[in-house]
């Protein structure tokens, strides 16, 4: 048995598990010997990559079509997890509306808020008594660059975001002298099926998108080497931040991020 399988065995779950970034946690943790407990909205999605995940690799695989934003969703959860010892848990479900604040409804901004702050606290009050009672186990977050600052057209999601950046920090230093380990994942564009739905054709290339499988190799490393309590991923995402947040003023930096998201998804 190998140290990740030790520390954040044997059963890991997954909110968000069958597309992109959350499709390769469900690979990547498999091929590190663990259990998975995919959760996603859509059934299909879960059956295709649960396949795929059983083919490959030796481990137990099982699923729970679940709309995140449920108001019983933490005694399901229970349900579906069982007696089952979860080490590890990650969150990488997300909602978010790309457009003018006023133009978006208020049950859709309340929606951002249920399944991107809501669902983590829900899953972290479920899974984290346990491990800290048998001090081991983790949490990842994913989390945004959009939480950093600002940005029109965003402006409920990247809230969000430094919600769920700040919500890990906190709990790393809370839990880390108890052995679990929390990291929040900070990631840039990512070539996701979702952001190349959205993304027009010819302005992909401008975000400099990383690859689903590089975010989720970098996150499980930070994991495991303790770099928490946040990681940002990719060196473009790093410097970035180094000169957004270190040497610019912050309305600068507010300005900057609303003008390349308007020319991103703007005609």
């Amino acid at each position: 048995m190998s140290y990740f399988q030790e520390r954040y065995g044997p059963w890991a779950v997954i909110a968000g598990a069958t597309q992109g970034i959350g499709e390769q946690f469900s690979l990547q943790l498999a091929a590190k010997g663990l259990n998975l407990l995919m959760i996603a909205r859509g059934e299909q999605g879960l059956l295709d990559v649960s396949a795929t995940v059983r083919k490959q690799y030796d481990v137990e695989v099982e699923t729970l079509a679940l709309d995140l934003s449920d108001p019983a969703l933490q005694s399901i959860i229970r349900k579906a997890v069982g007696d089952k010892e979860v080490g590890l848990f990650v969150y990488n479900a997300t909602y978010s509306f790309i457009g003018e604040f006023l133009d978006d409804e208020l049950s859709s901004k309340q929606l951002c808020l249920d399944i991107n702050c809501k669902g983590p606290l829900v899953f972290l009050d479920t899974f984290l008594p346990a491990m800290k009672t048998r001090k081991r186990g983790g949490a990842i977050l994913m989390s945004s660059m959009s939480g950093f600052q600002g940005s029109a057209l965003v402006s409920c999601y990247a809230a969000t975001k430094a919600f769920n950046t700040v919500l890990a920090e906190g709990l790393w230093e809370e839990l880390r002298h108890d052995g679990v380990d929390i990291l929040a994942c900070v990631a840039g564009a990512t070539t996701t099926p979702n952001f190349l739905k959205e993304t027009p054709a010819d302005k992909v290339g401008s975000a400099f998108p990383m690859e689903s499988s590089s975010v989720v190799e970098e996150a499980l490393v930070a994991l495991e080497k303790g770099l928490g309590p946040s990681r940002i991923v990719g060196k473009m995402n790093k410097l970035v931040y180094f000169i957004f947040n270190r040497l610019i003023r912050r309305k600068t930096a507010v300005s900057f991020f609303s003008k390349a998201t308007r020319q991103l998804y703007q005609q």
